[in-house]
């Protein structure tokens, strides 16, 4: 769930938002892209004598490092928000970017307002918040990557192939309501996209499959192909689709599994009883040649070490949600100050990208809640390799594109009822 962003500011700063919401539902974005650039960058000669003043006064603010990025960013998602909404679809995100990143090429002043307007811009340019307003232009510019080339490209142009990574990687640190409100619909238009996608290809392997069963291999390839929508392998996909909507473990479903486990906190066991519990429920599919070389063995000293003083206290909300986030701190990553994951990728080294996603499904599946924290440490480790290209990372792709896939058969709208006949779809 997005928090809820903050409207326009009340301070002087609010004389700038209302002039750039003013120019932006009247003029042409070219013409606002212009104002912009004269007002930030060159810093004279603009049109209107009181916005250049004001932005003089917040500029030598004693608060103004601080403070005027953030003025900046709010300016920014002002722009973004009223262009991404209109029916004409011309978001020139990358026209304001490219502004951004050619500040070095403007030539040198002697002017002390504009040396300042320099300084600060650098300070937003270097900042947290730029990056996301950089990742938000690839998700509203970018294209579904090629799946010939995507191994020489940077992990930060797929950003557009994962929605669920948009609340971490997109949304600023002050979460001004335009920022928000831009990011929201993004992802939610890119998501039913995805779902659509997903469900046309099944319906294309469903009918593909039937076909070959009934009147063999040659009529069945005779029918007009829907294009894989992941980047995954056709055997991949099927895999992913098998595991996470049909038998997981023995004949039993995650949903299955989750609402075995689920239905016995109803009875809200002591806390160290449900850890004991939730260590058996977490491992049982886990292969055990891999669990006994100490997979295991550490996961059960994480668990035990969680909530030690509550232990003979019966489970709550509270209990299960801080228990799992614990567990998946231990699993992903724990925060982008402390980023080390050996345990995410020797997961899926040893059990693969499909049983690791699985296994991160059956935690989110008994605690709803716990959803969007694990998507903010799979934004983390996105975060930390989007300079690494693909093919540095592909332990990385898979997985994100394996929660695509497990997000839109458990959380999303996609009809997932034939995934039982595809058991073969790789054959």
């Amino acid at each position: 769930m997005f928090a809820v962003g903050k409207k326009i500011g009340s301070g002087i700063e609010q004389i700038i938002y209302e002039h750039f919401l003013y120019v932006v539902k009247t003029e042409t974005p070219d013409q606002v892209l212009e104002r912009f650039r004269i007002l930030f960058i060159e810093g004279v000669n603009y049109s209107d004598s009181r916005i250049l003043a004001t932005i003089e006064t917040l500029a030598f603010e004693k608060t103004a490092e601080q403070n005027f990025p953030l003025i900046i960013n709010r300016c920014c998602y002002i722009l973004v928000n009223y262009w991404q909404m209109q029916p004409s679809g011309q978001v020139p995100v990358a026209s304001l970017v490219d502004i951004l990143d050619n500040l070095n090429d403007v030539r040198m002043t002697y002017s002390r307002v504009v040396r300042r307007l320099r300084q600060l811009l650098q300070l937003y340019l270097q900042g947290d918040d730029y990056p996301k307003l950089k990742r938000l232009n690839a998700v509203l510019n970018g294209s579904n990557s090629d799946k010939h080339t995507i191994l020489d490209r940077p992990l930060g142009t797929l950003i557009t192939r994962y929605p669920y990574l948009y609340e971490h990687s997109l949304v600023s640190e002050e979460r001004t309501f335009e920022n928000v409100e831009t990011i929201k619909r993004v992802q939610r238009d890119l998501r039913q996209q995805q779902e659509t996608s997903l469900s046309q290809y099944l319906t294309y392997q469903v009918r593909r499959s039937r076909i070959k069963a009934q009147l063999g291999r040659d009529v069945a390839n005779n029918l007009p192909p829907v294009a894989n929508p992941t980047l995954l392998s056709t055997k991949e996909l099927g895999m992913a689709f098998g595991q996470f909507s049909g038998k997981a473990e023995g004949n039993a479903s995650y949903q299955d599994l989750s609402r075995g486990f689920v239905s016995h906190l109803q009875m809200q066991p002591i806390i160290k009883t449900f850890k004991g519990d939730l260590y058996d429920y977490i491992v049982s599919g886990v292969d055990s040649s891999y669990g006994k070389r100490s997979f295991n063995d550490r996961l059960y000293k994480t668990i035990n070490n969680i909530l030690p003083d509550r232990d003979y206290q019966r489970l709550d909300e509270i209990g299960l949600l801080r228990t799992c986030t614990h567990i998946l701190n231990h699993l992903v990553v724990e925060s982008p100050k402390n980023p080390q994951h050996f345990v995410f990728m020797d997961m899926i080294s040893n059990l693969g990208a499909v049983f690791t996603t699985g296994l991160l499904l059956k935690i989110v599946l008994i605690c709803n809640k716990v959803k969007p924290l694990l998507e903010s440490r799979l934004s983390i480790l996105f975060n930390h390799y989007e300079s690494s290209q693909c093919k540095g990372v592909p332990w990385l792709v898979r997985s994100l594109e394996n929660w695509n896939v497990a997000g839109a058969i458990h959380f999303g709208k996609m009809d997932a009822s034939s995934l039982n006949f595809l058991q073969s779809i790789g054959n």
